[in-house]
């Protein structure tokens, strides 16, 4: 009974509609204007009904005699009505606290669930995965009211006995809160990558700041949202004011390259030998087939030859496929990566084109992350004296050393502490590419770098990088290039 109730209740649930982006009100700090619905407003239905009832009985051609117990009885109704939407009201906001449909059949968001919440998602929306951003794995609240403290069972047993997928990605310690570690930045896309994860529901405990970085980060990946639109989003679950730290990684994250429709029929015949006659429909499928392939030899022989001959969206690609050194085409890899890099001190051009951008790009990933000592000192090269390669070469070089939070991107990072520039693509708010130089050694060696509030000023950040200068000079190892390992795990309290 308790589950059909819970189901029912669902149904009513009203959709909410995200209206025109922000506003802008202060230099540093936007005024952001919530457009989702509150979850008070799932009860109006009912007292839609009650208004109903008071009315009819108000104008209904009643004799006199009966008209004080009729209008008695009709306010008896409405008082019913009321109570059963406030009731609603509570029971849902007990068991699905801030529920939202990021993307239907993908990815749900929510606070904190109880037993029944959980059974929801399940049922309902057939969730088969539901991850855990809290320190713990505690118990759940049980019961139709679910008040009081948490009397059900695990939750990583209670998903788990509904033959749904556990995962738990413990967040709340970290310096750089409620942004990811390098371990979660990683997973992230290891888990939104392959559909078969999906549906997913996300949760926290109040399903706003570590659930909202999540959705945040899903938005501007795959749904391709520009960043004011996502902020805007993610400030109307009662978000509170913004937090530095996240929100300049949030501004200067930089969405994966994707091929464009005529990129993809260039690239994809490319691949025929791999794909046993079972073309992708689209270039995430194909990254999907190649990275599961169990013929990584012949995957390996195919980009070595693509990259040799510098084909469309080799380099690209191989950022998404290379993921350790003894990879069959890490060093055609390297090898492309560095004609690239050097090819820049020599361009006679002012601009650069899209497709070179995306492979430059991709160039200093893969030097970052694999070359040798040479070739990342080539690349440290070109970030500190930036005056010898063009402003967008530049710019595609930042982007390229700046996708991934692991822990050999320091140097590269301490090489933009004096670069003023302005990041591209941040929205309204302008952030350098020192800013952002902090935020991301914050996230990787978390240390919170900057101790301000919500609206940071210039001399603010300028203090910032400057400790961050001093932190990284008492480890001057962490500041050797070096290649990529693993981020470590983060671990739960229980």
């Amino acid at each position: 009974m308790a589950g059909d109730s819970v189901e029912r209740a669902a149904m009513l649930a009203i959709p909410f509609r995200l209206g025109p982006d922000v506003a802008l009100t202060h230099p540093t700090r936007l005024c952001y204007r919530p457009r989702r619905a509150k979850p008070v407003s799932r009860s109006l239905p009912f007292v839609a009904a009650a208004a109903h009832l008071f009315f009819m009985a108000a104008h209904a051609p009643l004799p006199v005699a009966h008209s004080r117990r009729r209008i008695a009885l009709a306010a008896m109704g409405v008082v019913m009505a009321l109570v059963a939407g406030l009731g609603y009201h509570f029971l849902w906001r007990q068991h699905v606290k801030r529920f939202q449909v990021v993307r239907p059949g993908v990815l749900y968001r929510v606070a904190q669930p109880s037993e029944l919440g959980i059974r929801y998602l399940a049922e309902r929306h057939h969730v088969k995965t539901v991850l855990n951003l809290r320190l713990e794995d505690d118990h759940l609240r049980r019961g139709v009211l679910a008040v009081g403290a948490p009397t059900g069972d695990v939750e990583s047993r209670f998903v788990t006995e509904l033959g749904v997928r556990s995962l738990q990605w413990a967040m709340g310690r970290e310096a750089c809160w409620p942004w990811v570690s390098p371990w979660q930045f990683e997973e992230f896309f290891r888990l939104f990558d392959e559909p078969d994860n999906f549906p997913i529901a996300i949760h926290c405990v109040s399903g706003r700041h570590r659930t909202g970085t999540i959705a945040a980060l899903f938005r501007l990946e795959y749904d391709h949202w520009p960043i004011e639109r996502v902020l805007a989003e993610m400030y109307s679950f009662s978000f509170g004011p913004p937090i530095p730290l996240q929100e300049i990684n949030l501004r200067t994250y930089v969405p994966r390259p994707q091929p464009t429709p005529d990129e993809w029929q260039v690239i994809r015949p490319c691949w025929a030998s791999c794909c046993e006659g079972k073309a992708p429909a689209d270039y995430p499928g194909l990254v999907r087939y190649l990275r599961t392939s169990a013929d990584q030899d012949e995957v390996g022989r195919v980009l070595t030859e693509q990259l040799t001959q510098g084909a469309l969206f080799a380099l690209p690609l191989a950022v998404r496929l290379i993921d350790a050194a003894d990879h069959p085409a890490t060093e055609a890899a390297i090898d492309a990566a560095r004609l690239c890099l050097q090819s820049l001190t020599g361009a006679e051009t002012t601009e650069t084109s899209q497709g070179s951008g995306r492979d430059i790009a991709a160039a200093a990933s893969i030097v970052a992350d694999f070359g040798p000592r040479d070739d990342q000192q080539l690349l440290l090269g070109l970030l500190r004296d930036n005056k010898e390669i063009s402003p967008d070469a530049f710019r595609a070089v930042v982007a390229g050393i700046s996708n991934r939070y692991t822990g050999n991107r320091i140097p590269f990072l301490a090489a933009l502490l004096d670069s003023t520039d302005l990041t591209p693509n941040t929205g309204t708010v302008p952030v350098r590419h020192c800013d952002m130089a902090v935020a991301h050694l914050s996230a990787i060696v978390d240390e919170r770098l900057i101790n301000v509030g919500s609206t940071p000023t210039l001399a603010d950040w300028d203090a910032a990088r400057e400790r961050a200068k001093s932190w990284l000079s008492t480890h001057p190892a962490l500041a050797q290039a070096r290649r990529v390992e693993p981020p470590p795990q983060p671990t739960r309290l229980r």
